[in-house]
């Protein structure tokens, strides 16, 4: 199945996120990096710099939410507002909200690699009361975080495990019960999005894939995709039927900025994200 070309020439983009129905938010990583706002007829407007931004959410008083070496309320205009800095950390990738607009978020201590790490990764909830919350550690590398379309279950990427992780939300808020949801047969688990019918969409960087994951955990399909390194996937456009991902192209990361968005139809629509009140 094909893929359209949204715009290339850029270098290493993540994080896609989709900003009413005709634009994405996403990130390209390399590097100073930045926040770059791509409208689905392939027009391009930069909105910030900001680096290592691995993940985007919407912003309940506009703008977005982004990750980087901290998480940060970036405006329409581009100012940026840290919200949450754990100190002499290296930052935070993948992000997501629940339905009441508080914020998951992966911490990484020090820079994410292929290598083990030294130092756990962990994942922490920021509450719309402004209060930073550890959920858990003993995990290889954070990225993708999406909440069922029931509030009920949030899902986790561990990459260099090559699982995702599927916990129950609490009355709280808090994840508990964490247990493997699916292993990837191909390829590790990047960034990732859900849709209405709590199906994930899983980004398996390395095998130039994305993976369908139904809410059994089982493999329901695989899209192949013109790049082994994409790295992320969200839904777009009016309908939300719009699957918009990112790839890195290159070898092995996009040395000559063949990194690109490219789109497709799908049938079943997207589940939206809420904005975050954090």
């Amino acid at each position: 199945m094909s893929w359209d070309v949204v715009i290339e020439g850029l270098s290493r983009p993540e994080a896609p996120c989709p900003d009413g129905d005709s634009a994405i938010w996403c990130s390209d990583i390399a590097g100073e990096g930045a926040i770059l706002r791509v409208h689905l007829d392939g027009s391009v407007e930069r909105l910030c710099t900001r680096g290592h931004v691995g993940g985007i959410v919407p912003h309940v008083g506009g703008g977005l939410v982004a990750s980087g070496h901290d998480l940060a309320v970036v405006s329409p205009t581009g100012e940026q507002r840290a919200i949450f800095s754990a100190g002499n950390i290296w930052g935070f990738n993948d992000i997501t909200t629940d339905f009441a607009g508080n914020m998951f978020a992966g911490r990484h201590d020090e820079a994410p690699t292929i290598d083990p790490p030294r130092k756990d990764p962990s994942l922490w909830r920021l509450g719309t009361d402004g209060q930073a919350v550890f959920c858990y550690g003993d995990l290889t590398m954070n990225n993708g975080l999406r909440v069922s379309p029931d509030g009920s279950r949030l899902y986790h990427a561990d990459t260099l495990r090559r699982v995702v992780w599927v916990s129950d939300l609490g009355d709280d808020g808090m994840p508990r019960n964490r247990r493997v949801h699916h292993e990837l047969g191909i390829g590790m688990p990047d960034g990732m999005a859900i849709d209405d019918d709590e199906c994930l969409w899983i980004a398996a960087v390395g095998a130039g894939a994305i993976v369908r994951v139904t809410p059994d955990g089982a493999q329901d399909q695989v899209i192949q995709v013109p790049s082994a390194y994409v790295s992320a996937v969200c839904f777009a456009g009016p309908d939300r039927r719009e699957l918009l991902i990112t790839v890195f192209g290159g070898e092995p990361y996009d040395p000559e900025r063949t990194g690109c968005v490219l789109r497709r139809r799908v049938d079943v629509p997207g589940l939206a994200l809420t904005p975050a009140k954090v």
